[in-house]
């Protein structure tokens, strides 16, 4: 139907968590003019495990070759009028070289290492700054974090 614009389905994400020096690396998407940081991954295709997609997406984005080494966290993000419904899922990850470089994707716009204080501040997608500042100062965290769609 020329009426039905989005596809309803859940989108899995695999992200990873890379803390270097007590810094925690973030990339930068700019959409419509609009800029916003995420940690590292994007979409589990059909057939892939979330290893193997997580060690795609940090290929393309960044040129890093990571290793996810445990589950961090799991967050749904669902938008209220039914648009789009992601599963985040995050791991821990070992980067095993430190030779970064922006991924020639147009939506990739930097990257970064932030501290908690920048953490704390940044624009993120979906809005997980205070669950990730308490990573970088325990370590520990793990689990379902339920829906953290903000407006």
């Amino acid at each position: 139907m020329i009426f039905r614009r989005f596809i309803r389905r859940v989108r899995v994400r695999v992200c990873g968590i890379v803390i270097r020096e007590g810094r925690l690396l973030l990339i930068a998407h700019r959409k419509g003019g609009e800029v916003y940081w995420l940690l590292p991954g994007g979409g589990v295709r059909y057939g892939e495990t979330l290893p193997q997609a997580l060690a795609r997406e940090f290929s393309e984005e960044l040129g890093a070759e990571v290793t996810a080494s445990r589950f961090a966290f799991l967050s749904e993000s669902i938008e209220p009028r039914g648009k789009r419904h992601i599963l985040n899922i995050a791991f821990w990850c070992d980067l095993d070289s430190f030779d970064l470089r922006l991924g020639k994707e147009r939506r990739l716009y930097d990257y970064s290492f932030f501290n908690r204080d920048e953490v704390a501040r940044a624009r993120i997608y979906p809005p997980l700054n205070q669950l990730l500042v308490a990573i970088m100062e325990q370590s520990t965290i793990e689990g379902y974090l339920g829906g953290v769609w903000q407006e």
